[in-house]
């Protein structure tokens, strides 16, 4: 009895699953599944609790669609739920990085900001894109990246070039350091005349040898053989790659290993100059990978990285020295990138150098001439960087439509320009009726008029694409649009008297032409662009399909 009567008390235990025998027993869900995605108390308010209110989310309390899952497959739900949220705000920070990225090269798609337009709407674009344009399209254009026409062929061909012997003739060294400084020089002040000339004779008298201040001499001596004033003709094309220049700049490339295997301001000169011969043979690509050489040399100056420049004892004539190479390498590698649309280093091209560079206190009239022109070409390049840099945080952070702000941003930044013009010295003051009609010095004018036009092809870039692209027919987006098209006019009349002149800018001056010609030809497709092109357009681009053809010759005969 007593062993049947425990059997009866005792209960036979009900079938266990293995979820719950795995899993605490889940309460019932009773915030709305934002709030318990980011595991915080939710008021439970409805139609909508107050955190969804505050961002716009769903607010959806229903737990329907998780009851019919055992605890363990919820689990894993919610850790899936976890890494998709991590994976979505990888996304937009992702998003975000690529719309304050700098608008240079082929990083135009992932450009995406509030108002959900790439930013190439409102930046300039380089020629391969404007050949792309909707209004191109029935052309079918061919577009060939840029990067790729000119790299394929060497730097130099010692076979067809003439060599030099281990002696410079000093009556010839004479006569191309001439024309360096007189020509060249003027327009990047790099070197002291006296002591690059002391250096020169050093090497007639002593020879060549196979160190970093004859590579400087023999580069010298290539880019002076080279140079002529704006007005005279330049070396003929069949001539270049047999020309005495060239074996010049051959004999300075078997130097300039050497020259790279240390930091200092003659081995960023030697760099620098280099590009500066490539780039006056229309070789843009090698060209810049000297000047982003020089630049990277430039780095270890105490001017970029000390606040101080001037400490530590160091002389002044380094400082300036310093100075000087790093501006005029940092802003030939600056244009070149972003024309040839190679890949940029996000934020850190945004910004220029933090100072000017200083004038020699015993610059004669000519030098001072050249620096008041490298000052003023520095300056314009700071207030160029600066508008770019304020057009992007207006179309990154705006969400209502930015072309008012735009508008009021363009009027202002003519009036910089213009307060810009008229702090000009006298010596290079670009004002239409100062503008000198013959000597050597016209050079300097001719640059500083052309690169105003880059600044005013900014500032009205995105009135013209919005109406050639995009037909806006806002009143004010189609005045600056106008605008823009007369700039543009402007730039291909202040480019035609170098047009058949070759130095360190003509490959840009091409590419700008280029542009502004095919921006002209855009506007005229359509009747409701057309009447807004500026009287006389068509004369000045048939003048720049001429020079394009000749250019094209001689580029071809280059390679």
């Amino acid at each position: 009895m007593a062993r049947q009567s425990i059997r009866s008390t005792t209960k036979r235990p009900g079938s266990i699953s293995r979820a719950s025998a795995a899993y605490p027993r889940k309460r019932a869900v009773t915030a709305c599944q934002v709030c318990r995605a980011r595991r915080t108390k939710c008021d439970q308010k409805k139609p909508s609790c107050s955190f969804c209110a505050s961002i716009g989310a769903e607010c959806n309390s229903d737990p329907g669609s998780l009851s019919a899952f055992d605890p363990a497959s919820i689990v894993i739900i919610e850790r899936l739920d976890s890494l998709q949220r991590k994976l979505d705000s990888i996304s937009q920070v992702s998003l975000i990085d690529g719309a304050i990225a700098p608008r240079y090269g082929n990083d135009r798609d992932n450009n995406v900001h509030l108002n959900n337009r790439p930013l190439g709407n409102f930046l300039p674009e380089n020629l391969e894109v404007i050949l792309k344009w909707p209004v191109f399209q029935h052309l079918a254009l061919p577009v060939v990246p840029t990067s790729s026409k000119y790299s394929p062929a060497p730097l130099c061909s010692s076979t067809e070039a003439p060599s030099i012997s281990d002696e410079l003739h000093p009556e010839a060294c004479n006569r191309w350091l001439d024309a360096f400084f007189r020509h060249d020089h003027c327009k990047n002040p790099i070197l002291n005349e006296q002591s690059t000339r002391r250096l020169a004779r050093k090497v007639c008298l002593e020879g060549v040898g196979w160190n970093t201040e004859s590579c400087l001499v023999l580069l010298v001596c290539a880019n002076g053989s080279l140079a002529c004033p704006l007005s005279s003709p330049s070396v003929p094309t069949d001539n270049v790659t047999s020309s005495l220049s060239n074996s010049l700049f051959t004999a300075s490339l078997k130097r300039l290993g050497p020259t790279m295997g240390s930091n200092g301001v003659v081995q960023a000169q030697c760099l620098f100059l280099a590009g500066v011969f490539l780039m006056s043979n229309l070789r843009p690509f090698d060209a810049w990978r000297m000047f982003l050489q020089s630049l990277s040399i430039c780095q270890s100056f105490a001017y970029c990285s000390q606040p101080d420049p001037f400490g530590d004892d160091r002389s002044r004539s380094i400082v300036e020295a310093e100075e000087s190479i790093y501006w005029s390498s940092w802003k030939s590698e600056r244009e070149l990138r972003w024309e040839l649309g190679l890949p940029d280093f996000h934020d850190m091209g945004l910004s220029t150098p933090r100072t000017f560079p200083s004038c020699s206190e015993s610059c004669g009239a000519d030098s001072l001439r050249a620096w008041c022109f490298y000052l003023s070409e520095i300056s314009l390049w700071r207030l160029e960087t600066a508008a770019r840099n304020e057009i992007r945080t207006i179309v990154t952070e705006m969400r209502a439509p930015v072309f008012e702000a735009l508008a009021q941003i363009a009027d202002e930044k003519v009036q910089q320009v213009i307060a810009w013009q008229d702090s000009l010295a006298p010596s290079v003051s670009i004002a239409q009726h100062e503008f000198p009609t013959g000597g050597d010095g016209d050079i300097l004018i001719f640059i500083l008029r052309g690169r105003t036009t880059y600044f005013h092809e900014l500032i009205s870039w995105p009135f013209i694409y919005a109406v050639v692209n995009e037909g806006e027919e806002a009143p004010r987006v189609r005045q600056w649009a106008a605008k823009g098209f007369a700039f543009h006019l402007e730039r291909l009349n202040i480019n035609q008297p170098g047009f058949y002149h070759r130095h360190h800018g003509t490959w840009l001056m091409m590419r700008s032409s280029a542009r502004s010609a095919f921006i002209l030809l855009a506007g005229a497709q359509a009747s409701s662009t057309s009447e807004l092109l500026p009287p006389n357009w068509q004369g000045a681009v048939e003048a720049t399909i001429l020079m394009l053809q000749f250019c094209s010759i001689a580029m071809l005969s280059m390679l």
